[in-house]
């Protein structure tokens, strides 16, 4: 698998409420940091710690590059609060929290959850009611400085998510507008969803804010399925897209060697070098 790792390029940020489960979730800042990765990324802040990614920050130097507005309780009934009017107290709480955790992390991204679908409420209401929370919340994330993302989810294991289209997903972002408002395209969704994820990336690079990797099917490591990701990552470079790159899969490899596949110069943005090109037999088993 072919990855691109030079000073001004990519490298990869592990999502560490998916990866090192085997470690407290305090240890896996510092084992990352041990692996040699610079940045990390992280789900909701309600089953996060938050004091022990200050102090990786202080101790290792770490970036935290994203996290998802908290959504407690992940279900049918709660997947986020941009389509529901009758949770502008839950979002703008939420909203509040994570920008001061970012504030707290230097982080640089946050994932607002659409939400779920409103039964016998049509879908051109609660768009509107996101495109309008989106654009209330877009200059306080200029204010704090981060970037605020939405993705489309597969619904296949998000039953009743609203957002389940990468062209939806990009026709909100376009409408807001705004340069703290971008689309996070996560591989392992989209290519169940509809496919096509080079052309995906390519077109639409200048509204993409965030990139993740999982495999499909499985949604484990890259190189275990179907995605070919060494396509994904020349579309980015040559898109532009300067970086981390999330890792947010379920590891099928114990520890840290679930990262055993990421050459050494992807794990820093620092890292010298051009390409480097995995054969075969170089992916993870």
């Amino acid at each position: 698998m072919r990855q691109a790792g030079d000073r001004n390029g990519l490298a990869y940020a592990p999502n560490i409420s998916w990866l090192l489960p085997d470690l407290p979730f305090p240890q896996r800042p510092s084992a990352l940091a041990e692996a040699g990765f610079e940045a990390l990324e992280f789900g909701f802040p309600s089953q996060a710690d938050i004091p022990a990614l200050e102090a990786a920050r202080q101790e290792w130097g770490l970036e935290i590059v994203l996290f998802n507005q908290d959504v407690p309780a992940w279900d049918e009934a709660n997947r986020g609060y941009l389509v529901d009017r009758r949770r502008q107290a839950d979002f703008q709480r939420t909203l509040d929290e994570a920008l001061e955790i970012a504030r707290r992390l230097s982080a640089l991204k946050i994932m607002l959850p659409a939400g779920v679908e409103i039964a016998g409420l049509g879908r051109p209401a609660q768009r509107e009611c996101m495109l309008s929370r989106l654009v209330e919340a877009s200059p306080l994330a200029a204010s704090a400085g981060v970037v605020l993302t939405i993705e489309a989810l597969n619904p296949f294991d998000n039953p009743g998510y609203f957002l389940t289209s990468s062209r939806e997903a990009l026709e909100i972002v376009r409408q807001v507008n705004h340069p703290n408002v971008r689309f996070q395209f996560d591989s392992y969704h989209l290519q169940r969803l509809e496919g096509h994820l080079v052309e995906t990336l390519r077109t639409n690079a200048e509204w993409i804010g965030h990139i993740q990797f999982a495999d499909e099917p499985g949604r484990h490591e890259p190189g275990t399925g179907e995605i070919d990701f060494g396509s994904l990552v020349r579309a980015a470079t040559d898109a532009g897209y300067q970086g981390y790159i999330g890792l947010e899969y379920t590891p099928l490899v114990g520890g840290s060697e679930t990262l055993d596949w990421v050459p050494r110069k992807m794990r820093r943005l620092s890292g010298k070098g051009g390409l480097s090109v995995h054969t075969p037999e170089e992916k993870p088993k």
